[in-house]
């Protein structure tokens, strides 16, 4: 049975802060003789105030509101303490969660309002009081600008950690296409050598053997192009390269999965010859990312794998039980990158994510023939 969409950490913050800073209003309101706590006046500070709740997915539609609500208030002459906790919150949050043309904006607004409330409103202006409050609401400012630029570097500086990772993906994924490469070459070269051995005495065998040379010479000449693309020019010389696996190692690779305290329920079906080593070693790369982000996230969760040979792709995935509502898998992470990287070379079609039944799937499509050319 679904659920419907759970807040996060920071909107229930938002929520409770907005509650805290409605209570201290009505609180510090309601002990001043000359506030009629009339309808009317109840629903400007409630306006006022719990736009507070949306100050980071909307900041400018909230810090609208609230001004708003603000400014008719102090119009009808009701006395100004006890709002200016939500000033504060909503001028910093501008600044925080929205442009910075837009925050300065609304910080010359709100100080000009109340300029122009301490000189038209009834009595004597209180200059002292005024100019504190614009320099209080200046420093909220500042303080909510700040922390816009922190944010900001911070996301810059994952960006390129992002982009860093995916170029180590990819020279990954050239070293191991190499592997791929050099195996086919191989086998071209012993068919070849079989068939000219043959081909006066036993010319079906030397046909099996052109035949052979033939698909594989295709495989390889894919993988060449897919090789191309994704070389760098910056790739560091001498590096070693590994031997490269395929799902004939998927029982090593799930009982690795097994020692680290992951149970897991391997399912395979289809013809698995007709799927390209290159297409196998990718599906097998997302499972070991898979089961290891399992472990990782969702320690002790069990974990499901299938993997279906079809006529015209390879259907890779993993799933497992989310636990305490938590994604075995971090939707920023490299691994995730990395993934993406692998299905897309070859054209194929990769998801990641939660799912109504309370699970966590991965699951990847992956064509046998792609545009390499």
């Amino acid at each position: 049975m679904g659920s419907g969409p759970r807040l996060s950490r920071s909107q229930w913050y938002d929520a409770a802060l907005a509650a805290g800073a409605l209570a201290i209003s009505v609180s510090v309101l309601t002990t001043i003789p000359s506030w009629d706590p009339g309808p009317v006046a109840g629903l400007l500070v409630l306006v006022h105030v719990t736009p507070i709740a949306l100050r980071r997915r909307a900041p400018r539609a909230a810090f609208a509101v609230s001004v708003g609500a603000g400014v008719v208030y102090l119009a009808a002459g009701w006395p100004m303490v006890g709002l200016g906790i939500a000033a504060l919150v909503m001028t910093y949050s501008l600044a925080a969660y929205s442009a910075r043309v837009d925050s300065v904006v609304g910080l010359v607004a709100i100080e000009v309002g109340l300029t122009l409330e301490a000189l038209f409103a009834k009595g004597r202006p209180q200059f002292d009081t005024l100019v504190g409050n614009l320099v209080i609401l200046a420093a909220a400012w500042f303080l909510g600008d700040g922390a816009r630029g922190r944010r900001e570097d911070a996301l810059s500086e994952q960006q390129r950690l992002a982009r860093q990772a995916v170029s180590d993906e990819r020279l990954r994924i050239a070293r191991e296409l190499h592997d791929v490469v050099a195996h086919s070459m191989s086998v071209i070269a012993v068919q070849a050598g079989t068939g000219r051995m043959v081909i006066d005495d036993d010319p079906e065998h030397a046909r099996r053997a052109l035949t052979s040379i033939e698909e594989t010479s295709k495989q390889a000449l894919n993988e060449m192009r897919r090789l191309l693309g994704v070389l760098r020019a910056d790739a560091p010389h001498g590096a070693a390269l590994a031997p490269v696996p395929t799902l004939d190692d998927l029982d090593r690779l799930v009982a690795y999965a097994v020692e680290g305290g992951t149970p897991v329920d391997v399912s395979v079906d289809g013809d698995r010859g007709m799927a390209p080593a290159g297409i196998e070693l990718a599906a097998y790369r997302l499972l070991q990312e898979a089961l290891t982000n399992v472990r990782r996230h969702a320690a002790g969760a069990p974990a499901r794998v299938h993997v279906s040979f079809q006529p015209a792709e390879l259907v890779v995935e993993v799933e497992n039980p989310l636990v305490d509502g938590h994604a075995a898998i971090d939707p920023g992470g490299h691994g995730l990158l990395g993934m993406r990287e692998r299905v897309s070379l070859y054209g194929g079609t990769f998801e990641a994510g939660p799912r109504p039944d309370g699970t966590f799937r991965v699951s990847a499509r992956i064509p046998y023939e792609t545009h390499a050319g």
